[in-house]
Formats: C-alpha cells, sequence, structure tokens
C-alpha cells in the first residue's frame, strides 16, 4: 500500500478556496506532511474588494 507521502511524490496539485478555513488546514498539512511535493498551485478569486495577492499575503500572515 502506497502512503500518501509517496503518492503525491514529484505531483502538482491545485487547491481552490485556499484562503477559506479548510484550504488553509488542507494546504499546510500537504506542504507540512508531504515534502516530495512539486508544486502546489492556489486558485484564489478576488473577494470584498481584496486582490488575490493581498488575499494570499494575508493568509501567509496569518492576519
Amino acid at each position: 500500500m502506497v502512503t500518501i507521502p509517496e503518492y503525491y511524490e514529484g505531483k502538482n496539485v491545485l487547491i481552490t478556496g485556499a484562503t477559506g478555513f479548510m484550504g488553509k488546514v488542507l494546504l499546510e498539512k500537504l506542504l507540512r506532511s508531504c515534502p516530495g511535493v512539486k508544486a502546489a498551485y492556489v486558485l484564489v478569486r478576488p473577494k470584498a474588494g481584496q486582490a488575490p495577492d493581498a488575499r494570499i499575503a494575508d493568509m501567509i500572515n496569518c492576519k
């Protein structure tokens, strides 16, 4: 049986909703538990007058 880190080894991952509560938890867990992930792409839309890049910056800075 293949472990989760082995499964994601060398793969690209797309996460939608990464700035929401579950998305943040999923992204953090994936990056911490699966160091072999090739790339993690996050799909973020503008919301409440805030640009996607600003929302990502807020998420990274835990605002």
